[in-house]
């Protein structure tokens, strides 16, 4: 014998179900590139890119280990330590994405891909190895960065492209 109680649980449910709407496909989780792993397609790309930025993502790499050390030894609270990666946009393309670091096993690096300025997406947990890594930066509490040798490069570059000519 079904309880009044039991009946009213079964039409919450059904009511819930209803009204929820179509259920959501599970999105891909986002793909980090590194050289030895990324498709073919995007290979000419990443090429592209690796050869315009070679100077200042040589400088990044060089003082990633002394940044790693600095994020193992425990950050201040507030402190935020954000690695740039490229990731998988299309079959031909990649983006450029930051991850905020969370754990950093080894040579494998737990963090949260950060979305775009423009998406409203959440955070997105990633694991990758440091070998994917493009650029670092160490975001203090006080809004002092350290790093960002790629971010700044790039900026450098646009504000001279913008620059009008006499």
């Amino acid at each position: 014998m079904k309880t009044p109680f039991y009946r009213a649980l079964l039409l919450t449910l059904a009511a819930s179900v209803a009204h929820s709407g179509p259920l959501r496909a599970q999105a891909t989780p986002p793909v980090v590139l590194t050289a030895a792993t990324a498709p073919a397609g995007v290979r000419p790309a990443l090429t592209r890119d690796e050869t315009a930025l070679a100077d200042p993502v040589r400088e990044a790499l060089r003082t990633l280990p002394q940044a790693k050390k600095k994020f193992l030894a425990g950050l201040p609270t507030g402190d935020q330590f954000l690695l740039s990666v490229r990731v998988v946009a299309t079959d031909t393309s990649f983006r450029q994405a930051s991850a905020r670091v969370l754990g950093w096993h080894g040579n494998t690096v737990q963090a949260l891909l950060l979305p775009d300025a423009a998406s409203p997406a959440e955070p997105v947990p990633v694991s990758f190895p440091e070998t994917a890594v493009v650029d670092w930066t160490l975001l203090r509490a006080s809004g002092r960065e350290e790093g960002n040798y790629v971010g700044r490069y790039i900026d450098t570059s646009r504000q001279l492209e913008n620059l009008p000519l006499r």
